[in-house]
């Protein structure tokens, strides 16, 4: 039983192992597919700063997740495309963010950064900047397009003052 035990252990590292390989001349060019998802990212943050919500849905797969800090989990294209809405003024605030991560592994990514909200000027004294950090999965769509999957940021509070 022992030596049985002992080559079906070896037989099965061995076949773990060779799955693990990259097959030699079949490295995968991922430069266009980190390209399409950074130019989405810049067509979300071009949107969100005309607080145009029309981009937004085509982006977003049907039974995407949103994780807000401190809020529900928003479930479905449709509820995510409406918080989003809900939350953006861009008449008063615009969002920057950087793309620090990209990773493709076949059709799904992942991608990572930070964002920024600034007031405008105008925007009154209650108009704070804000700014956190973004994580997404993505997955391919059928027609090739790269769509959130799993979406989750988080915000930065401001330090808090000594003796609170």
């Amino acid at each position: 039983m022992r030596k049985s035990s002992l080559i079906f252990s070896l037989a099965l590292t061995s076949l773990l192992t060779a799955c693990g390989q990259q097959l030699p001349g079949k490295a995968s060019d991922t430069s266009a597919d980190t390209a399409a998802i950074r130019a989405g990212v810049d067509k979300y943050l071009a949107a969100w700063n005309k607080g145009d919500a029309t981009p937004y849905g085509p982006m977003i797969a049907d039974d995407a997740i949103l994780m807000q800090p401190d809020g529900p989990l928003v479930s479905g294209r449709d509820a995510i495309v409406a918080a989003i809405t809900k939350e953006n003024d861009s008449k008063t605030a615009q969002q920057t963010a950087a793309v620090d991560e990209v990773i493709v592994t076949g059709d799904h990514a992942y991608a990572r950064g930070s964002w920024n909200v600034t007031p405008i000027a105008g925007a009154g004294a209650n108009a704070q900047p804000l700014s956190g950090k973004w994580s997404i999965l993505y997955k391919r769509g059928a027609d090739g397009t790269w769509l959130t999957s799993r979406w989750m940021w988080n915000q930065e509070t401001a330090p808090k003052s000594p003796g609170s």
